[in-house]
């Protein structure tokens, strides 16, 4: 791959079910540090794509190819019940191999930036349905990886998060592929758009900050 490239589609489709192809002949490339919008209608194919990222599937035909040892991260969708009850500093100690000596001010840092204030010795079950949400993006953060992939990270976000998501992203100098329907929050960091169509299973790419791209 060129040496600024991190993540390349390579002619890849991929089918669930045989004939009936979800992405066809896809062919895209990411460098490091592109800030990027997925976009798509309903099931054209956006979580397919990320999954594909993330090695959780392989295509069908074609290649997916991540330069050499980067590092990727999402934020899941649910809490495993087992960290329930452990307190959020370890359960943010999870997400390390080796755990940094500045852990306590990292994690201080992910929970600014999700706008959420609440002592690390809380119990993560103790925690509201919205809150954990924000944890669970907050420890996406914190795992600073080489492509951070987000879905709909907004969702569980008052505007100060919003803000204080957006202000981390900006300053945030690696690779970031988002899956929103919030245009405001999408124009205010992105630097490109990847387009799936449902029906022709094809995608477009743009550059330029979002609302350029869909004006076009």
């Amino acid at each position: 791959m060129s040496e600024n490239v991190i993540l390349r589609f390579d002619n890849a489709t991929f089918e669930y079910e045989e004939k009936k192809p979800v992405l066809d002949e896809v062919c895209f490339s990411v460098r490091q540090g592109a800030k990027i919008t997925l976009m798509g209608q309903n099931g054209a194919g956006k979580s397919t794509i990320f999954k594909l990222i993330k090695g959780e599937l392989k295509p069908t035909k074609g290649n997916v190819f991540i330069t050499n040892n980067a590092t990727i991260a999402t934020a899941r969708q649910m809490i495993d019940k087992q960290d329930l009850n452990l307190t959020l500093e370890k359960y943010f100690l999870k997400a390390f191999v080796n755990v940094p000596g500045n852990i306590k001010s990292q994690i201080s840092k992910v929970m600014t930036a999700v706008n959420l204030i609440v002592p690390i010795d809380r119990l993560v079950g103790d925690l509201s349905g919205g809150q954990q949400a924000r944890i669970l993006l907050a420890f996406a953060l914190i795992q600073n990886p080489d492509i951070l992939l987000l879905d709909e990270p907004t969702n569980n976000l008052d505007q100060a998060g919003i803000d204080h998501l957006i202000e981390f992203l900006v300053m945030y100098d690696k690779t970031v592929i988002v899956i929103s329907h919030d245009a405001d929050f999408l124009n205010c960091f992105t630097e490109g758009v990847i387009y799936l169509d449902v029906f022709t299973k094809k995608i477009e790419t743009y550059v330029g900050d979002y609302f350029s791209v869909v004006e076009e």
